[in-house]
């Protein structure tokens, strides 16, 4: 059982980093030139400094941005307290104490592969979300299983439900639910 969550975790960070890594396929951030290192302020015509607006990421652990009580008010179930569901892995999962799949996982991911401009392909689509931190987008393999990808800043994560027979807009309700709280952590 506890295989299948790992199994599924790792898909979810797979469809997480999912996209081009061609520098001219991603959009630029204003202040930050293509190779990914700042010239520091920039001049208007007016001679106004603007600051770069990214900044830099901050070293996150999955396991401290949410709450066993958070991410089981979502499930509608108690669940145990996160942990990375092979050791060293850059995420998190909460599941119950039973042998139920139910899970949340949330994972830290790399803003070089976080692309809300990937287009959908055959089996993944790929939505664009507003009013979720600088950037978000859903990524859908269809039958229950959606993956909210998340920018603030130079910090991305991914945020996953894992519940059976929950609707696609429930789980999407819920993991929206999940990355606005972890979005007033980072």
């Amino acid at each position: 059982m506890r295989k299948t969550l790992i199994a599924l975790a790792f898909v979810a960070t797979l469809v997480a980093g999912c996209g081009s890594s061609a520098a001219t396929d991603r959009p630029q951030a204003s202040g930050v030139p293509a190779s990914g290192t700042s010239t520091g302020p920039t001049q208007t015509a007016q001679g106004a400094t603007n600051a770069p607006t990214l900044s830099a990421p901050k070293n996150l652990d999955a396991c401290s941005l949410l709450t066993a009580a958070e991410a089981g008010a979502v499930l509608g179930k108690a669940v145990g307290p996160g942990a990375p569901p092979v050791p060293g892995a850059h995420s998190c999962l909460f599941s119950p104490p039973s042998l139920a799949l139910d899970a949340v996982e949330i994972s830290i991911t790399s803003v070089a592969v976080f692309n809300p401009a990937q287009k959908s392909i055959p089996g993944l689509t790929f939505t664009r979300v507003s009013g979720i931190g600088d950037d978000a987008y859903y990524v859908s393999i269809g039958a229950g299983y959606e993956v909210l990808n998340v920018r603030k800043g130079q910090n991305t994560f991914s945020t996953s439900i894992i519940l059976k027979g929950a609707s696609d807009t429930k789980l999407m309700d819920g993991e929206k639910s999940l990355a606005l709280i972890i979005l007033g952590r980072i």
